[in-house]
């Protein structure tokens, strides 16, 4: 009933080539296309012009109860199909028993659904490692963003490392140079002027605490009634990126607001629910932030990101510890929360220049 079987692996994830160099050909061209059986029967047969193969066998006939029988290309991509969709739940198993989160399930399997169409007949166990550097080359080249050549670095390193049992110097594949533009930070005027123009009460209050508290969207999704401690002023975010959990901030001017949203609901009901009782849809809740945006004069696009760049940007500003604004984003490493000193408003800080 789609258990994982403990016997052998396996076709997809058995090791090919010689030890040491796992997922490499025998034999074949430099390209790792696999070896066809000469037409006409089993390799090293050999069909007799009108007759039977060397072994023996007739030829089969070309119907089968009156269905014509598919021709070599058709089988040939049945059996493809077959071999990709095997490794597509083989893939997706070894990310779930690993406890990836759903949308780094779903971005890795969509990079490897695009480079398995790429390589076409070959099958991604046969490939020799300058065919992986040929596809992210190519992925540059057609001018993919950074960040979709870096996720397809980090699908295909999982695909060949932890499935195909290579060692790391046989991927080795550079990543992207990081970017260093800086994200649009909306003021905090600019915040309580999205609220104003906001007249649906529960998009309102879900704004202010994108703002208030520095959420991830995914986070404020999966924030449940029984998470908020209204008497502490503290949301605890259960589970949240890198599988750690938190406790956020409450802003005392949100708690009449989101006592009146909780009252009488049970504690494993979202925080925000849709009209059918689930929890919002990410693309709503970036709809009417961005909506909200613009009633309120922002030439820039406002998204749920931009209200937790403020979060951490205001908080820099108002001379909080970098340490403690790391605990409160969840952030693992301070590098990543150090960018927000790059965001700040000189002007805040009354620096003059020297000249």
């Amino acid at each position: 009933g789609g258990g994982v079987g403990w016997g052998a692996p396996p076709h997809d994830m058995q090791p090919s080539g010689p030890p040491g160099r796992p997922g490499l050909p025998d034999r074949g061209p430099p390209g790792g296309e696999p070896h066809r059986a000469p037409p006409g029967g089993e390799p090293g047969g050999r069909r007799e012009p009108g007759g039977p193969t060397q072994g023996g066998a007739a030829p089969p006939s070309r119907t089968d109860r009156g269905r014509p029988l598919p021709g070599p290309e058709r089988r040939a991509e049945r059996s493809s199909r077959g071999l990709s969709n095997h490794l597509y739940e083989r893939f997706e198993q070894e990310l779930r028993l690993r406890k990836y989160a759903v949308a780094t399930r779903r971005s890795y399997l969509s990079c490897l659904k695009r480079y398995v169409a790429w390589l076409g007949d070959t099958h991604p166990r046969k490939v020799h490692p300058s065919r992986i550097r040929e596809y992210l080359l190519q992925l540059v080249d057609v001018g993919a963003s950074r960040s979709m050549v870096s996720q397809s670095v980090s699908a295909l390193k999982f695909l060949y490392l932890r499935l195909y049992g290579w060692e790391d110097d046989m991927f080795d594949v550079p990543r992207p140079r990081g970017e260093s533009k800086l994200p649009f930070v909306p003021t905090r005027e600019q915040v309580l002027a999205m609220a104003r123009v906001t007249t649906n009460v529960r998009h309102r209050s879900a704004i202010l605490m994108l703002y208030g508290s520095g959420l991830r969207l995914s986070e404020l999704l999966a924030a449940t009634v029984g998470d908020l401690d209204l008497d502490r002023l503290l949301l605890r975010v259960v589970m949240a990126k890198g599988a750690k959990d938190r406790l956020a901030l409450v802003s005392e001017r949100l708690a009449q607001e989101l006592g009146d949203l909780v009252e009488g609901r049970g504690p494993w009901e979202p925080l925000f629910p849709s009209r059918s009782g689930e929890p919002w849809a990410p693309r709503s809740v970036q709809k009417f932030v961005a909506r909200a945006g613009r009633k309120a004069g922002i030439r820039k696009r406002v998204t749920p990101h931009s209200l937790r760049h403020a979060f951490a940007t205001h908080l820099l500003e108002a001379g909080t510890d970098l340490r403690v604004i790391q605990g409160l984003l969840g952030h693992s490493d301070i590098r990543t929360t150090t960018r927000y000193t790059h965001m700040r408003d000189p002007n805040r800080f009354r620096i003059a220049s020297p000249l």
